[in-house]
């Protein structure tokens, strides 16, 4: 029986996925933050922390096709410096190296479609983790979606609140661009007739149904539908920052969520034909039919955020390579570089497996880090953040730095890092210092 592990299971796609493949013979593991239940046998779950190499790289043991849903758009930490595209980044090398350590067979991976110029950072991320899961020469099935149609789908939802709060709207030239949407069920066909299946092996489809439509198209067709009779005015103005504020009040979402993917509104995506491959999986082949499937009633959503009380820092910062230095190389020259930088006011004293840092006239360290040696140390160095008067913590939150893709990404990152300074001195003193050091080492690397 094959082994499949789904990262993402609890979210939009993984849930719907799981209901496509109940009744395959397939071994099924389910990754999410916490643990959960299950009544089905052939489904089991794991608690597993993507942001961690070792709970990614146990959660993934036995598994022979490993499927990745994942897109980290919201903050898991109270305090996050740093960028989605950086976390994705992060969390997708965690994960490729895991597949690589279990000796997985499949990578299957769901992406976002990409347009052939001007291409959102939102987008321009997917690509990124595409890249990542290519390197691990393991064979990759790339699946690029646009708008996924459906009752509970955070884009569908969004689009169907402000057809449902709005009395007029106001469509700016970005509503004109080229999109693509695939109903919900269409894709998750797809997904489970990619798996172990070398058909599907190193590819990458574009999961479309043919259709041509806009934004425009998607917005009127959807008011059309629900009955909303509304006042449309067309503006040649191509500014997002206004839609982020409407579509954040109105589409009843987040900012982290929305602001990225209406940056991506203002690209052309591509209107490629159906591929054979997956032509037989595709049984809604516009939009109208897909709608034929909602709900006619507005989605009570909860509005509720996840609360972040703990004093939990991550901080991922993206690192110029020129000179293609590895992991250890990279972490050797910070722990010199760290004091020279700021001359007077730092000393790093090393011992065995340690290092210290120590201000000037200060008897106690500020900070001690242990080295961790694995099997990837090369490429990816860390330390355990093991004590010191800024940490509240002997045994949580570690630095490390890594490269990606053979060296085509370099990141640094501090995960689960838990200060001692109140939080909000903390937070204007401590972390910009931090991130102002890390944009100056980056320089240091550039010059290097």
């Amino acid at each position: 029986m094959t082994r499949v592990t789904i990262a993402g299971a609890s979210g939009y796609v993984g849930k719907h996925l799981l209901t496509e493949l109940k009744n395959c013979n397939f071994k099924i593991r389910g990754l999410s933050r916490s643990k959960k239940d299950s009544t089905d046998e052939n489904l089991s779950w794991v608690a597993a922390d993507l942001f961690s190499y070792q709970s990614t790289k146990e959660a993934l043991k036995d598994t022979d096709v490993a499927i990745y849903l994942v897109h980290s758009m919201m903050p898991s930490t109270r305090l996050f410096q740093g960028n989605f595209q950086d976390a994705d980044l992060l969390i997708s090398d965690n994960f490729a190296r895991a597949c690589k350590s279990a000796g997985v067979k499949q990578i299957i991976y769901l992406g976002g479609l990409l347009p052939e110029k001007n291409i959102s950072k939102h987008l321009e991320s997917r690509r990124e983790v595409e890249d990542v899961f290519k390197a691990t020469n393991i064979p990759v099935t790339v699946l690029r979606a646009g708008m996924i149609a459906g009752n509970g789908g955070s884009s569908f939802e969004i689009l169907k609140n402000l057809v449902f709060n709005l009395p007029g709207m106001v469509l700016p030239k970005w509503t004109k661009s080229k999109t693509q949407a695939i109903y919900i069920d269409d894709l998750t066909k797809v997904l489970s007739a990619s798996i172990d299946n070398s058909s599907f092996f190193n590819k990458t489809i574009d999961v479309v149904n043919g259709e041509s439509i806009t934004y425009k198209d998607l917005i009127l067709k959807t008011s059309d539908y629900f009955g909303k009779k509304k006042v449309f005015i067309s503006l040649p103005i191509n500014s997002t920052s206004f839609s982020k504020l409407w579509v954040k009040i109105f589409g009843e979402t987040d900012y982290e969520l929305v602001s990225p993917l209406i940056d991506s509104l203002t690209c052309d995506l591509p209107s490629p034909k159906v591929d054979p491959l997956i032509e037989s999986f595709i049984k809604y082949k516009t939009y109208d039919e897909m709608l034929k499937r909602i709900s006619p009633n507005k989605l009570v959503q909860n509005k509720s955020k996840t609360k972040l009380e703990e004093k939990t820092v991550r901080s991922i910062q993206r690192l110029e390579n020129p000179s293609n230095f590895s992991g250890k190389e990279i972490s050797d020259r910070y722990i010199d570089w760290l004091p020279k930088h700021l001359k007077s006011l730092l000393v790093a004293k090393k011992e065995n497996d340690q290092v210290s840092f120590y201000a000037y006239g200060i008897p106690k360290p500020l900070l001690v880090l242990k080295h961790i040696e694995d099997e990837s140390s090369s490429i990816r160095d860390k330390f355990h953040i093991i004590g010191g008067l800024l940490s509240e913590t002997s045994n949580t939150g570690w630095l490390e730095f890594r490269t990606i893709a053979d060296g085509r990404y370099t990141l640094a990152s501090i995960n689960d890092f838990v200060p001692s300074l109140p939080w909000y001195i903390y937070k204007f003193t401590q972390a910009p210092i931090h991130a102002a050091v890390m944009k100056s080492f980056g320089n240091f690397l550039t010059k290097k």
